[in-house]
């Protein structure tokens, strides 16, 4: 302050008059304020009042997007939008892990419906200023409207559970503002709110609410738009496994590659540094499993690595989760003694595959020390053994096995899901 006041202190007064003329014009020009009321009488009409939760238009043919957990497994609905008219909505296809669906509203012929276009979230900022629209706790069913917020946002590329590369807002959300959008101030969809931020276990909004960004809606359209009412999976580098730790020079490292994988086909190796993914930087493997987490299967990506001191770009396609049958059964904890114990092996198994034997102890998954103090922590690791594991998955772990010789012997073994 004191800087700004010693140079404008030195011109004279009509100098000074147009200094401010500059500073105020300029400020004027660049962000010119809105007027919240028009913007939310221009958003009403897309809104979408659906099962006791929120959607919105995103074109005037019908297409609809919400959460889907709003749709609690049903496939058609009722469907009321901003402008107080009813349509029959059905569902189009899902992404039941991102928490997405689409659905289109069945118009009479030559009918069309308002709509938000699909903003550019990847253009936001933090402290940029949103709306949230919604119908938190059914309050929608009194008046007929849905609900303003605003708020900033206060983080972008975030991960929040099974929300990556999501975005993170002040505008207050609550249940009910579930599938309901978050919008700038140019009346474009940015983002649909679907989670919020609690504490003590109440069902309400403690300052944070999460929004699976446009950028990610925008990738899954074509897909859920085809998918006939079913379900569209998330992608995977299906055949690396990675290290514990990143090489700090802003890349996430490749441990080993499961042979015959799709990752195998694309040319990656052991010790290959992931240093971008469809050109955007991937600074450690958190990010990297961000940037993986906003795709759907059998998308094709370049994906950069550097290898000998050099970057090769390499044209990689995604997978879905598969689990595989690992073919391993643990004899049941004896007294207070909780190792997992192997009590049978199936020939020809991922297990059988990896040397695993009968009476083997596991000590060790993923370089982490397995010290089971309870039954209920054996339980988990029985489930996640059960459960866990994926094709092309890479699991390194430690057996202790007796030998011939009465001794005993810890070796490293190398399971593959397949």
């Amino acid at each position: 302050m004191t800087g700004a006041h010693t140079g404008v202190s030195r011109c004279g007064a009509s100098g000074l008059l147009a200094v401010w003329l500059v500073v105020v014009t300029g400020i004027c020009a660049a962000a010119p304020p809105v007027d919240l009321v028009d913007l939310c009488s221009r958003v009403r009409p897309a809104f979408c009042f659906i099962a006791g939760g929120s959607g919105v238009i995103i074109r005037p043919d019908g297409l609809m997007l919400t959460n889907d957990h709003v749709l609690e497994g049903r496939r058609s609905f009722d469907v009321r939008i901003g402008d107080g008219r009813s349509f029959r909505a059905r569902v189009l296809g899902r992404d039941a892990f991102g928490d997405l669906a689409l659905l289109r509203l069945e118009l009479p012929e030559g009918e069309t419906v308002p709509h938000l276009p699909l903003g550019d979230s990847e253009a936001l900022v933090v402290g940029a200023d949103v709306l949230a629209v919604g119908n938190p706790f059914g309050l929608g069913v009194l008046d007929q409207a849905p609900t303003f917020t605003t708020g900033i946002v206060s983080a972008v590329h975030h991960a929040q559970g099974n929300y990556f590369e999501c975005l993170v807002t002040d505008a207050a959300v609550n249940p009910g503002n579930s599938g309901g959008p978050l919008v700038n101030m140019a009346g474009e969809v940015v983002g649909i709110n679907g989670q919020i931020s609690t504490r003590y276990g109440l069902r309400s909004n403690t300052g944070l609410g999460f929004a699976i960004s446009a950028r990610q809606i925008a990738l899954w359209l074509p897909r859920l738009e085809t998918a006939g009412g079913g379900e569209v999976r998330h992608g995977r580098l299906v055949g690396l496994d990675f290290g514990d730790e990143d090489d700090g020079l802003g890349a996430a490292i490749v441990r080993d590659v499961a042979e015959g994988s799709p990752a195998a086909a694309a040319g990656f190796r052991a010790g290959d540094e992931i240093v971008r993914l469809d050109g955007v930087a991937a600074a450690n493997r958190q990010r990297l499993a961000g940037l993986l987490g906003i795709y759907p299967e059998a998308t094709r990506l370049a994906v950069t690595v550097r290898r000998d001191g050099r970057e090769t770009s390499l044209d990689a396609q995604l997978a879905a989760r598969q689990r595989c049958l690992v073919g391993l059964e643990l004899a049941r904890p004896r007294g207070r003694d909780f190792v997992p114990r192997v009590e049978q092996v199936q020939e020809g198994s991922p297990a059988a595959d990896a040397g695993l034997e009968s009476g083997d102890e596991i000590i060790e998954i993923r370089d982490r020390r397995l010290e089971f103090t309870s039954r209920d922590e054996r339980r988990v690791f029985d489930r996640w053994l059960r459960t866990s594991v994926f094709v092309g998955d890479i699991v390194p772990l430690t057996v202790r096995r007796a030998d011939d010789r009465g001794g005993v012997a810890e070796i490293e073994l190398r399971l593959v899901g397949r």
